[in-house]
């Protein structure tokens, strides 16, 4: 039987989340819950979806192997995540965060809790999802959302993760296809999928939402969302791609083309 999490020994604070937290960290709980908060304000007015009910975890790390969570993924690399095996459902943060995914500044953290936070609101969502699509068509819109949160609320310029685009540039180099060794709609998670696999197709999809918020308004993922959640429908990336490019307007399939990451 799984030991279950230590909650009796956190503090809990209820507005304008319900959030555990260890002791001494009032100013961190402080910040967590004040950047959510405005990220779901943002998110309820562009998405027209109540804000979903969930709790807020804040993790010790020495009390990390205890948290609820359903992916060995969620927890072998300490990032922030939503997890539904809670009542409600929970956003796990761990204190520290693995170094794969650099320096953490406060940009970063924020824009890891927005992605998180917009996982749960196209979650919850009454319109249904697809019975099958490419890992991409869902992805895409998350990051998308997520990165203009940071833009909107924290300032950002162009992408979060600058120091991962740096450290990862060779996967921006085309080969003699004319392409990326990875591309957006050519990734796909397999079981020896690495985490740096992994994190070279999250970086260029960060990439490819930095690309079109230059270039589009937000409100292209209401046109998408639209056409998108369809109940028994079955897309190819052909399909998610001529969808995405209807919702962009007059031009955009071959803009897309030109990504030489997508």
């Amino acid at each position: 039987m799984p030991m279950l999490f230590p909650y009796d020994h956190y503090k809990t604070v209820i507005e304008p989340f319900t959030a555990y937290y260890p002791v001494g960290e009032e100013t961190l709980a402080h910040q967590v819950l004040q950047s959510l908060d405005q990220a779901a304000k943002q998110l309820t007015a562009l998405l027209h979806v109540d804000m979903p009910d969930f709790e807020v975890l804040l993790v010790n790390m020495d009390d990390w192997p205890l948290v609820p969570h359903s992916e060995s993924e969620e927890v072998d690399s300490p990032h922030p995540y939503m997890t539904d095996l809670t009542t409600p459902a929970t956003l796990v943060v761990p204190l520290e965060i693995d170094p794969i995914f650099g320096v953490v500044t406060p940009e970063k953290f924020a824009f890891m809790l927005y992605h998180e936070l917009t996982v749960a609101y196209l979650e919850d969502d009454p319109r249904p999802w697809p019975d099958e699509t490419p890992l991409w068509a869902d992805e895409w819109q998350f990051k998308f959302i997520a990165l203009w949160l940071a833009q909107k609320l924290n300032n950002v310029e162009g992408v979060v993760n600058k120091d991962g685009l740096e450290q990862y540039e060779e996967a921006f180099e085309p080969e003699l296809d004319g392409k990326t060794p990875v591309t957006i709609r050519g990734f796909d998670w397999y079981e020896d999928t690495t985490p740096e696999e992994y994190l070279t197709y999250e970086l260029l999809l960060e990439q490819f939402a930095a690309d079109l918020l230059k270039r589009y308004n937000v409100s292209v993922i209401s046109r998408f969302l639209s056409a998108y959640r369809v109940e028994s429908k079955q897309f190819l990336s052909d399909q998610v791609t001529k969808m995405l490019a209807d919702a962009l307007g007059s031009g955009a399939e071959e803009w897309l083309e030109e990504l030489v990451y997508f």
